[in-house]
C-alpha cells in the first residue's frame, strides 16, 4: 500500500465515517428488537405463558447488543474523530468481544440444531394438545402460526383428535377453522370436512422448511455483518498504530 493511499484510508475522518456505519448498525438493531417487543402481530406467535416470558428475554437481549453496538460505535467515532488511542482501544475490545459471543453462538446454534428441533416439537405438541382450546393466548397464537405457515397440527392434521379442544367437538376428526386453506363453514368440522380444504403438513416441519429456506439469508446477513466488524477492528488497530507513529515522531522531533 503506497503512503498517499495509506494515508487516505487511515485519515481519522475516513475511519470515522466507516466506523459510523457500526452506529447505524446498532441503531437498526435496537429498532428491530423494539418492534418485536412491542408489535402485538408478531407477539402473537408466541403468547403462550413461559414461551412469552423466553420471547421477551430475547427482545432484552437484542436491545442490549443493540445498545452496546451502538455505544461502541460511537466510541470508534469519537476517537477516530479526535484521534484518542484510549478510545479506539476500548472499541476495539468491545467490538472483538461481541463478535466472540456471535461466533460462539453461532457455533452453539450449529451443534445444538437437533436439540432446538425437538424443542421446537414437544412446544408445538404441548400447544395443540393440551392448551389450545382451554388457554386463550395460547389458542390465538396457533391459529395465527397455522394461518401464516399454512400448515395443521404439530406433527400432522392426526393430532387435533388426540387434544383437549378435540375432544371438546361433536364430530370426531374436527379441525379448527384455521387449518383451512379457505376458512368457510363446514370446513373443519369433522365427518364433513374435505382433505384437500385443510393443510396436510404439520407446523413443525413448515417452520423448519421455512428456515432452511431462509438459511442463506440468515448466513449472508451474519457474514455481513461479521466482515463490517473485523474491518471495523483493523480499521481501529491501524489507526490507532498510525496515531502513535505520528506521536512519536513529533516527540523525536
Amino acid at each position: 500500500m503506497s503512503n498517499n493511499l495509506r494515508a487516505t484510508v487511515l485519515h481519522p475522518w475516513a475511519v470515522g465515517d466507516f466506523l459510523l456505519t457500526l452506529l447505524l448498525l446498532g441503531c437498526a438493531i435496537l429498532g428491530v428488537a423494539i418492534w418485536l417487543r412491542v408489535d402485538q402481530r408478531t407477539t402473537q406467535y408466541v403468547d403462550t405463558g413461559e414461551n412469552l416470558s423466553s420471547y421477551y428475554i430475547g427482545t432484552y437481549v437484542l436491545m442490549a447488543v443493540g445498545g452496546i453496538m451502538m455505544l461502541v460505535g460511537f466510541l470508534g467515532c469519537c476517537g477516530a474523530i479526535y484521534e484518542s488511542q484510549c478510545m479506539l482501544c476500548t472499541f476495539f475490545i468491545f467490538l472483538l468481544l461481541i463478535f466472540a459471543a456471535e461466533i460462539g453462538g453461532g457455533i452453539w446454534a450449529f451443534l445444538h440444531q437437533d436439540d432446538l428441533t425437538e424443542f421446537i416439537k414437544s412446544d408445538f405438541e404441548d400447544i395443540v394438545k393440551s392448551k389450545y382450546g382451554v388457554d386463550q393466548h395460547a389458542s390465538k397464537s396457533w391459529d395465527g402460526v397455522q394461518e401464516s405457515l399454512m400448515c395443521c397440527g404439530a406433527a400432522d392434521k392426526s393430532d387435533w383428535a388426540q387434544s383437549a379442544w378435540g375432544n371438546q367437538q361433536k364430530n370426531w376428526g374436527s379441525v379448527p377453522q384455521s387449518c383451512c386453506e379457505t376458512p368457510g363453514p363446514g370446513c373443519g368440522s369433522g365427518g364433513i370436512v374435505l382433505i384437500q380444504q385443510i393443510h396436510q403438513k404439520g407446523c413443525t416441519d413448515k417452520l423448519i422448511e421455512f428456515f432452511h429456506k431462509n438459511l442463506m439469508i440468515i448466513g449472508c446477513v451474519g457474514i455481513a455483518i461479521g466482515v463490517i466488524q473485523l474491518l471495523g477492528m483493523t480499521f481501529a488497530l491501524c489507526l490507532c498504530c498510525s496515531i502513535r507513529r505520528n506521536r512519536n515522531k513529533h516527540y523525536h522531533a
